[in-house]
């Protein structure tokens, strides 16, 4: 920092930004939100916009340990308007982890596990490896506290084999934090595999593997009716039955599964064809 000063130039800010996220791991909010506003000015203008949104997960994390959550909502509101208008997975992915912790700090585990999920997703899209795990991981104890224990072993078993394989030591030890309370063990639910994936998703309607497709997106159900024209209700209904259809009980179980069929499985790390 001594070697940055407090100017206003490009290695300044980024400096500071980075001093504001080593606050924010060390425990000081406080200082981390000090640290971003001097680094980008009050309205972080100084900070370069595709940075901008990964950045403003700093603000919202900082505003609701303090107790200044109406300060979280705007950064949170002003980090998906620009990850929109970036249209960058990372950048999506920053917005919706800055999002989660909204509902998180109302008492909503659910919904907050949902948008962790939808970061995850959006960070595999682009390689963000590191981004991907602290998603998993952050959501995967979420995912146990609404019911989905199921869901929330194979996100941390996920996470924590992503960390591990990129020696990140912040993250193996974010997961030995959060380790599930069956110990992390997948013998328990096992995963479908290729074959029996792909005979549950053949069972889906064109319809239903759209809106299944626009599910593991992120969109909720009024955006996929908008997109559809058609009705939220109808969306529902198709969403039901392709949670019956594949086995799955819940938004993110259905988008993982979705996801594997691109690339793998989101929660389970993709195995080779033998031979």
């Amino acid at each position: 920092m001594a070697a940055a000063g407090s100017g206003v130039n490009w290695w300044a800010s980024t400096a500071w930004c980075i001093f504001g996220w080593a606050a924010l791991m060390a425990g000081d909010p406080i200082r981390a939100r000090d640290a971003l506003l001097q680094a980008g000015g009050p309205e972080l203008h100084r900070i370069q916009p595709s940075m901008r949104p990964l950045y403003l997960e700093i603000l919202v994390t900082s505003a609701l340990v303090t107790g200044r959550s109406e300060e979280a909502r705007q950064w949170a509101e002003q980090a998906r308007k620009e990850a929109e208008q970036l249209g960058l997975p990372m950048q999506r992915a920053s917005a919706l982890r800055s999002t989660a912790h909204l509902p998180l700090a109302q008492g909503d585990p659910a919904a907050a596990a949902d948008l962790f999920a939808q970061a995850a997703v959006e960070s595999t899209r682009c390689g963000a490896v590191f981004w991907e795990a602290f998603s998993l991981l952050l959501g995967a104890p979420l995912e146990a506290a609404a019911g989905r224990g199921r869901d929330g072993t194979l996100a941390w078993l996920r996470g924590r084999r992503l960390a591990e394989a990129g020696g990140s030591g912040m993250l193996v030890g974010l997961a030995d934090a959060t380790r599930p309370p069956d110990g992390g063990s997948e013998a328990a639910y096992g995963s479908p595999d290729r074959a029996e994936l792909a005979e549950r998703l053949a069972t889906l309607t064109a319809r239903e593997l759209e809106i299944a497709e626009l599910v593991a997106q992120g969109l909720t159900s009024q955006a996929i009716a908008d997109r559809l024209y058609v009705s939220r209700r109808t969306v529902d209904t198709h969403v039901s039955r392709a949670f019956r259809k594949t086995r799955v009980s819940s938004r993110t179980a259905l988008a993982a599964l979705m996801a594997r069929r691109r690339t793998g499985n989101r929660f389970m790390d993709a195995r080779p064809d033998p031979g």
